[in-house]
């Protein structure tokens, strides 16, 4: 399902993609990108919004299914049309300065009538050379944790993994060590989202795909426009 008419790039291009309904989205990411085309061809921006990359002949599109707006550094809108009228849901950071005890950063998330869809939690690590994880609140669901997936991972499952990946586990480790400290570009990270032992979601930078149906889509996008950081 779409909501809207498609509308031009502004250029007299072809129409943009339509924005897509949000609630069976499994696939996405966060960017500006509306087209791609094949190599050599022109490459369409358009506003911020949580994307569904899909093909397209030799190229890909990128149709929206919310729209994103940030009225302030402490709050995002998330809106279901291009016009930006149809409020889908809001992210806004908790406390004064966006940060609660011990360096813990809260936000939640409200429906477009002001009700509390859920709350997102960034923790910081409690080791220094560690990473900060993530806790997501989804009321009647039990707690999603994000976290590296080498943390995620069983024992036996990481020692699975690990074979014939040595050497490539102590570049990614010393080049995220170098990010950390400001000498190297920072790299994504792959994060794995789990609730009771299932993995519900994964993700890497900017791109999600949700693996269990019950996943308040607006809380994953949430995640995603408060970015990993």
């Amino acid at each position: 399902m779409v909501f809207g008419r498609a509308t031009r790039d502004g250029r007299g291009g072809e129409p943009l993609p339509s924005v897509l309904d949000w609630r069976g989205v499994t696939t996405f990411t966060v960017g500006g990108v509306e087209r791609e085309r094949a190599k050599g061809g022109r490459t369409v921006f358009g506003p911020r919004a949580v994307r569904v990359p899909r093909r397209e002949g030799a190229g890909r599109i990128f149709p929206p299914c919310a729209l994103i707006a940030a009225p302030d550094p402490d709050t995002s809108v998330l809106y279901e049309d291009r016009e930006m009228l149809r409020v889908l849901c809001t992210v806004v950071r908790e406390g004064a300065d966006g940060r609660a005890d011990g360096g813990e950063r809260r936000y939640v998330v409200r429906d477009a009538a002001g009700r509390e869809v859920g709350r997102v939690r960034r923790v910081p690590p409690a080791r220094r050379l560690s990473r900060h994880t993530w806790r997501v609140e989804q009321p009647g669901r039990p707690e999603i944790v994000g976290r590296n997936k080498w943390a995620a991972l069983s024992r036996q499952d990481a020692a699975a993994h690990a074979a014939g990946r040595i050497v490539g586990g102590v570049v990614d480790s010393v080049l995220s060590l170098g990010a950390e400290g400001g000498d190297a570009p920072r790299r994504d990270r792959t994060l794995l989202w789990t609730a009771g032992g299932e993995e519900v979601m994964r993700s890497e930078g900017v791109d999600f795909r949700v693996k269990a149906p019950w996943v308040e889509r607006r809380l994953a996008f949430a995640v995603a426009v408060i970015g990993d950081r």
